[in-house]
């Protein structure tokens, strides 16, 4: 056989293996991958809650990557928002509540969702809003009585949340103010990760 014609042979072998790749390649789902494990020490110390009425695709995914890391959700029923048993169970420090953007949008002006927002967060829980319209958690702590206004976030923030932490004033006085988390990442783990550094914030 011809040397050039080997040559050929070869190139010919080479280029179909790369249009094979990159056919395999292209058929392969895209999946949002976070390059480490997230630290969840300190969200370990906290008793997750969760609302969800409405299907979100980030949502659902983030709360099953919570119970792979070890750390159990318990579902809560919109219904029974404001009952004696919910507020005693999520109005502690270590309460961790999460909800979807549009959950807490639905809800803003609802009585109901600012009584207990109000009264959870004054007792120290943190609350977050992931996907959807994440920024009116903010509209519905405002018409709650919790923040005086604030910094919206931009519209592609997917996860929003709130905490209010103590600080102490000049002369010796303590107040509450708000510790505010805007996350831009629609990869669970980032948000988990997120979150566990929004917790030890100093």
């Amino acid at each position: 056989m011809p040397v050039y014609t080997t040559r050929k042979f070869i190139l010919l072998l080479i280029i179909s293996a790369l249009i094979g790749l990159a056919v395999v390649t292209a058929s392969l789902p895209a999946v949002n991958y976070y390059s480490r494990a997230p630290s969840t020490s300190a969200l370990k110390t906290q008793v997750v809650y969760y609302f969800a009425e409405d299907s979100n695709p980030l949502f659902s995914q983030t709360v099953a990557r919570l119970e792979t890391w070890g750390i159990p959700a318990t579902r809560l029923d919109s219904s029974q928002l404001t009952t004696n048993q919910t507020l005693r169970m999520t109005s502690t420090p270590d309460s961790f509540i999460l909800f979807t953007g549009d959950w807490i949008a639905s809800r803003v002006n609802e009585n109901q969702t600012q009584t207990f927002l109000f009264h959870v967060l004054s007792k120290g829980a943190k609350v977050v809003a992931i996907e959807g319209q994440t920024g009116a958690l903010f509209d519905a702590l405002t018409n709650a009585h919790v923040i005086n206004g604030g910094t919206r976030p931009q519209a592609y923030s997917s996860a929003t949340g709130c905490r209010l932490k103590t600080g102490t004033g000049q002369y010796g006085g303590t107040y509450l103010y708000p510790s505010n988390l805007y996350q831009n990442t629609t990869a669970p783990d980032a948000l988990i990760q997120g979150w566990n550094d929004w917790l030890t914030r100093p």
